[in-house]
């Protein structure tokens, strides 16, 4: 999905930057979670101009012409646990939005906010022509007021799912004047696949936020034909299925992947036969994607545990080992 968070706030966060750059502010974490276990980051900023898109790292993490760092969560389902989003840095607020509803955008439909494409927001205001701007928060969540002085940490509101997003998540965008500055980066010119010299993160955060070019988003299985959004929402996590169907689908959600990358499949019954494979090769690279594969029979499957399994390999490795390596198990009554 094209990123158009920046539409939302136009002209509120659209200031004149001084002629020589101020000092950035550092930043922590704009979210309340453990990175890894509990979130992580979906998006980075937009590196490459034109209609491709590549992250700072080189790598595909990103969509075209995103302008901020989507801190996500696993599912939709984890809403209701109340994540926190936090100040990454000492400021004053400067705009506010809350009442929009926690709905998918492909729901409703881009119309339904258009012009208003980061939902729930706070814009916080660092000086020096700096701000930081905080998208996607759960309607009524937001604790904090116009003119208001928060800190490193303050809580601003809550994780939600408003504005133009499928996923919950708040995305997070570093300001300098009218350019979105890519908080890994800095405001030196990037070139490298790497974080720059100038990145503005406080070195304790950015030791949390190791880059991973590829990875799982989720997994689970069905007794019934498997789709993205519902595994989006937490549908898919089920340990325990009826076999009376006579059909098992595994499906999985897979962040980054590159030209050339391979995926092996498979579906193994409780006695470890397999009972379907599935090869395919990436055609063009892809921030997200999602796959499933699919065995049926016209008898009940017989009770017990089911594995299944995922390899992906890539193209540009010279050895055999994968890059992602995943299972997972699930029991048929």
């Amino acid at each position: 999905m094209r990123a158009l968070h920046c539409v939302w706030f136009g002209v509120l966060v659209l200031i004149s930057a001084s002629a020589a750059a101020e000092p950035s502010p550092r930043l922590g974490l704009p979210i309340d979670c453990q990175i890894g276990p509990d979130c992580f980051v979906q998006n980075y900023v937009d590196h490459r101009a034109g209609k491709s898109y590549q992250d700072y790292h080189c790598g595909y993490l990103t969509n075209d012409g995103h302008g901020g760092t989507d801190f996500r969560l696993r599912n939709h389902a984890t809403i209701k646990d109340g994540v926190a989003v936090i100040a990454a840095a000492k400021g004053t607020v400067r705009n506010i939005r809350d009442g929009m509803p926690d709905v998918d955008v492909r729901v409703v439909g881009r119309d339904a906010v258009t012009d208003r494409g980061l939902g729930n927001a706070v814009v916080i205001d660092h000086g020096g022509g700096w701000r930081t701007i905080y998208g996607h928060m759960r309607r009524g969540s937001v604790t904090v007021a116009v003119g208001q002085n928060v800190g490193l940490g303050h809580k601003l509101g809550l994780i939600g799912l408003s504005g133009l997003t499928e996923f919950p998540h708040v995305h997070f965008e570093v300001r300098y004047g009218k350019r979105s500055i890519d908080p890994f980066v800095g405001l030196e010119t990037h070139t490298g696949c790497s974080a720059g010299k100038q990145a503005m993160w406080r070195p304790e955060t950015l030791a949390r936020l190791d880059y991973r070019p590829t990875y799982l988003l989720g997994a689970g299985f069905s007794v019934r034909p498997m789709k993205r959004a519902a595994m989006q929402y937490g549908l898919y996590d089920q340990s325990v299925l009826s076999g009376k169907r006579g059909s098992l689908y595994f499906g999985v959600f897979l962040a980054g992947l590159y030209t050339g990358d391979r995926i092996e499949m498979n579906l193994i019954d409780n006695a470890g036969k397999t009972l379907r494979e599935g090869r395919s090769t990436v055609k063009q690279p892809a921030s997200v994607q999602f796959r499933s594969l699919e065995f049926t029979q016209t008898t009940p499957l017989r009770p017990g545990r089911y594995r299944a399994q995922i390899n992906l390999y890539r193209k540009s490795q010279k050895n055999a080992a994968p890059v992602l390596n995943f299972k997972r198990e699930v029991t048929l009554r």
